[in-house]
């Protein structure tokens, strides 16, 4: 009888939302188990309940099978076919035509001419093959991260690196800010620290910002890790100005939109402060200086980048210190277009550094990464990536700041 009662309550969670829904399922499970606990002796229900929420805790597919098969109910319904192709598991190589013109809608996508439209729905479909052969090994269990047609899904993998990926190679200038000796690390680095820690959790929430077609990975990454460190601080952050250092870091060796480096990032912000975004707002593109001096907001009083490639020394400082700058290789079709899960393709070198990003977190199994290209890419602008091999280089370049 207890079985039907639980069948029957799990039967009646609506299915479209899926993720909200897949918690549902889980809690009506784990309030059956603790009814249980005080009554009888383990039965096979038991085992069934106890076998369920093992399922749940370790794998996130369920959500994403009942995705597939829920895509014919979105055909008619706006706002669900907005949330298929925005978050939709993608494992069916030949959608009908309207999935094309949904996405370009959607994405907002304006192209030139016939001929460019025509280009980029060849190179969506391309994308498209491949999301689709990849995710159907992600249900299989082969792969352990999932993709998705993003607002990079119309572009090669060549294009979106040369549009996308501009962190470049810091000029060795030099700077009385950066901290040679690591002090805060050092000072640390014997401290006992969780297993696990995001900073989320501890309310740092930064808003999910877009750096569109300007390749300011390497502003937005430093002013980020100094937000946190005003967080850690003060207990709030304000949003400090990227576009600030997008304009007027040139003599540190920065290009604008053209890219950048962190040390050079940090260089200007070190010797200038930054100042709120609300006073000097993020446009995306490279324009004149505008720096005021009276609206200084923030300002490091030493930085330093941790031992290359110490995923330990990584920890101790994201623990210790707070949220860390790091530069990852993004150039990977599957970092281009990741969805979900733990990224951890093999092909995803780490000598080859061409984004920055903010690591905000880790458990024993995966870093937890802040981007900067918008909440439908990734996990609500998130990314969780394989720890312990270094993947994509994320351990080569950390480093913190300090006030």
């Amino acid at each position: 009888m207890m079985l039907i009662v639980l069948l029957l309550q799990v039967s009646l969670v609506n299915c479209v939302n899926i993720t909200e829904n897949t918690l549902k399922i889980k809690s009506l499970i784990m309030k059956y188990k603790n009814n249980r606990v005080h009554r009888s002796p383990m039965t096979s229900l038991d085992g069934f309940v106890q076998d369920a929420l093992m399922f749940f805790d370790r794998t996130e597919r369920f959500k994403d099978v009942l995705n597939v098969y829920n895509y014919s109910e979105c055909v008619g319904d706006e706002g669900l076919m907005e949330k298929h192709v925005l978050k939709g598991l993608l494992v069916h190589e030949h959608l009908p035509r309207r999935h094309w013109h949904e996405y370009k809608a959607i994405h907002n996508k304006l192209y030139s001419s016939t001929h460019h439209e025509m280009a980029a729905l060849i190179k969506w479909r391309q994308n498209l093959r491949r999301v689709a052969r990849h995710n159907r090994e992600y249900l299989a269990g082969i792969q352990s991260y999932s993709l998705h047609l993003n607002h990079f899904g119309d572009m090669h993998v060549t294009e979106y690196f040369g549009k996308v990926l501009k962190l470049i190679k810091a000029f060795p200038l030099f700077d009385p800010a950066e901290d040679h000796h690591k002090t805060a690390y050092r000072h640390n680095r014997r401290c006992k620290v969780p297993k696990r820690i995001d900073w989320r959790d501890q309310g740092f929430k930064p808003r999910r910002e877009e750096q569109w077609q300007c390749g300011a990975c390497y502003a937005f990454a430093v002013t980020h890790a100094l937000q946190a460190q005003l967080y850690k601080r003060h207990g709030e952050w304000n949003e400090l100005s990227p576009q600030q250092i997008v304009d007027c870091s040139i003599k540190d060796g920065n290009m604008g939109c053209d890219g950048g480096s962190l040390r050079g990032a940090l260089r200007y912000a070190a010797r200038e402060g930054l100042v709120m975004e609300s006073h000097y707002p993020y446009v995306g593109k490279k324009g004149y200086c505008r720096y005021d001096s009276n609206l200084v907001r923030a300002r490091p009083r030493r930085w330093a980048t941790l031992p290359s490639g110490d995923e330990e020394a990584m920890e101790k400082a994201l623990a210790t210190v707070g949220p860390l700058a790091v530069a990852v290789n993004a150039a990977p079709f599957t970092f281009q277009l990741y969805r979900s899960g733990v990224y951890d393709d093999p092909f995803c070198v780490s000598w080859h550094l061409n984004h920055a990003m903010l690591l905000v977190g880790y458990t024993q199994d995966y870093w937890i990464l802040l981007n900067w290209w918008g909440r439908n890419w990734g996990e609500d602008g998130y990314m969780r990536i394989r720890r312990g091999l270094n993947r994509c280089g994320v351990a080569n370049m950390a480093t913190y700041v300090e006030l």
